[in-house]
């Protein structure tokens, strides 16, 4: 579980926040929350999709940058169609992304999913 500190939206002061994502049934999902010592107060937050941008620092100190290597170039239209289809971007940005596609481990795992229920 990735950690960053923030400032308590109740009383100024400097709180935990815990994330993490996972996968639910092929989905991808993020969730976590803040708790701040001080006040007591306690937050929790969640989504789906890939996690937002400011969350994703802390997941790849922690878990490292994970990369996408397709072994078999028969492979690179149902990445494309994969790619496209969980990322809602167009084909030529698909084309783009697959050069160089790198993420957290969890993301580039929804990924493969993908890859894996197209080539059954």
């Amino acid at each position: 579980m990735a950690q960053y500190t923030q400032i308590c939206s109740s009383c100024g002061a400097t709180e935990i926040v815990n994330y993490r994502q996972h996968l639910i049934k092929g989905e991808l999902y993020w969730s976590g929350y803040a708790n701040c010592k001080s006040c007591g107060s306690t937050i929790e937050f969640d989504g789906q999709g890939d996690l937002p941008e400011e969350l994703k620092p802390a997941i790849l100190l922690e878990e490292g940058e994970w990369q996408l290597v397709l072994d078999d170039q028969n492979d690179v239209v149902p990445a494309l169609r994969v790619l496209r289809k969980r990322r809602q971007i167009s084909l030529q940005d698909a084309k783009a992304l697959l050069n160089d596609l790198r993420g957290t481990k969890t993301t580039l795992a929804w990924i493969q999913d993908g890859l894996r229920q197209v080539n059954t």
